[in-house]
């Protein structure tokens, strides 16, 4: 093996995201300076080595390299018109000549066609594929119980005009899958407002505008026989398990709360849950991230939707990315004979932490206040009101997951955090093994 380092210095500002402990706040700082000291070939392997100022090191395959001619992220010089297909060549074809840096850019002549190839730094760095560089672009969520929640903080309804402070509730919601907002209009149609600031509205059967309300029969449409619509209490699940892809962000903003104090809103982090289980009982959290269940909503005659997924979701690593529950949708489960009861009891085991009051986070939402959360991680639920007492007036819409991190990573760039735009987004509760 030859390996050949050719030595140059460019600073690169790039970032790093640095958490305080406690939940009370969320301080976002990005002021590292990375130079790069160092760069070598190793053409055994065809890999490229890029020693950085940090002591980091990153190795680039000479094929990855190559895919910037046709992935367009960073800009292409060209793309080969006559392509059947935008891929690299087979990698024992691959040769480079040499490298050189310009105006923090790595230059790479490639030695088998002839051709150059101009590779962004920065993005490099923020790109490397090593396990730990690749683990910070995928962060963990931060857990929570009740307590720590009641720490919260709240942010302002005048918080989403200001593109720093609107960045910040957005990573909060990010990290911890909720965000509190108050001193917001009491106005119907406020929540809509609001909404363009965290991404398009998702429009279903339903609609793009969902009203909470106790309602007569004939007036409920498509909320007929849903929870939501009553005035019973509600246990805390996510939304719409029974869509194959469920409704990503949620907000949900008060107009009208029951005067007699009645109708809490409850919220569990239903991943810290799932972490809880998985230490408790290890073959009850196998038995829900691994064997799909039956969701079903036949509630009404608009309704006639199934899917099965599984209750709680795992990446290839095993981190919870989501969680799908709602014992008012759950139906029976379309197993083997001999896996029916280990069903139920894996489910009475989640459900079982998720109702442990330490673990609810209980807040009766007042006018103009608003609660927005990530329904494939935070479960919510609402206790019994008295609808005879006065209104309880919830409006609710929904925005896709990847919409609302589509428009995370722009905020981001536009206040110069390209380290959170770098961020790599999970599946949630479609996360796969």
């Amino acid at each position: 093996m030859t390996i050949g380092f050719f030595i140059w210095k460019s600073s690169l500002m790039t970032g790093n995201l640095r958490f305080d402990d406690s939940p009370e706040q969320t301080t976002m700082t990005a002021n590292f300076c990375f130079e790069v000291i160092g760069v070598g070939l190793d053409p055994d392997q065809r890999h490229l080595l890029i020693e950085w100022q940090d002591s980091h090191h990153s190795v680039f395959p000479y094929i990855w390299l190559r895919h910037e001619r046709f992935f367009p992220l960073m800009g292409r010089p060209e793309q080969r018109q006559d392509s059947e297909f935008s891929l690299p060549e087979d990698p024992a074809s691959l040769a480079i000549e040499s490298t050189r840096i310009d105006h923090e850019h790595l230059m790479i002549d490639w030695a088998h066609d002839g051709s150059v190839t101009r590779h962004s730094l920065p993005f490099l760095r923020e790109n490397c594929l090593s396990a730990e560089a690749r683990q910070q672009r995928h962060p963990r969520p931060r857990l929570w119980d009740a307590r720590r929640a009641q720490a919260f903080p709240w942010f302002e309804g005048s918080d989403f005009e200001e593109p720093y402070r609107r960045l910040e509730l957005l990573l909060h919601l990010r990290d911890y899958g909720i965000a509190l907002v108050r001193n917001l209009s009491d106005q119907p149609g406020t929540v809509e407002v609001i909404a363009r600031h965290v991404g398009p509205v998702r429009n279903t059967h339903f609609g793009s505008l969902f009203d909470i309300r106790s309602l007569p029969e004939d007036q409920q449409g498509t909320g007929a026989n849903i929870g939501a619509t009553s005035c019973n209490a509600i246990a805390p699940h996510a939304d719409e398990g029974w869509r194959h892809a469920p409704p990503g962000i949620s907000l949900m903003h008060c107009l009208r709360a029951d005067p007699s104090g009645g109708g809490v809103s409850v919220f569990v982090d239903g991943i810290a849950a799932a972490e809880t289980l998985r230490t408790s009982d290890p073959e009850a959290f196998q038995f829900l991230s691994s064997v799909p269940l039956s969701f079903a909503a036949e509630r009404n005659p608009r309704e006639r939707f199934r899917s099965h997924a599984r209750v709680i979701a795992t990446d290839c690593e095993g981190v919870v990315r989501g969680i799908r529950i709602n014992d008012r949708t759950q139906s029976q489960p379309d197993l083997d004979v001999e896996m029916i009861e280990p069903a139920y009891h894996a489910l009475r085991k989640l459900y079982a932490i998720i109702l442990s009051l330490e673990n609810n986070f209980e807040h009766l939402l007042q006018p103009g206040e608003m609660v927005i959360f990530d329904n494939h991680r935070v479960l919510h639920a609402r206790r019994s009101f008295d609808p005879t007492a006065g209104e309880r007036w919830i409006q609710q819409l929904s925005i896709d997951r990847e919409e609302f991190q589509n428009l995370f990573r722009q905020l981001a760039e536009s206040c110069d955090r390209d380290d959170l735009s770098a961020w790599d987004q999970d599946a949630g509760a479609l996360s796969q093994d």
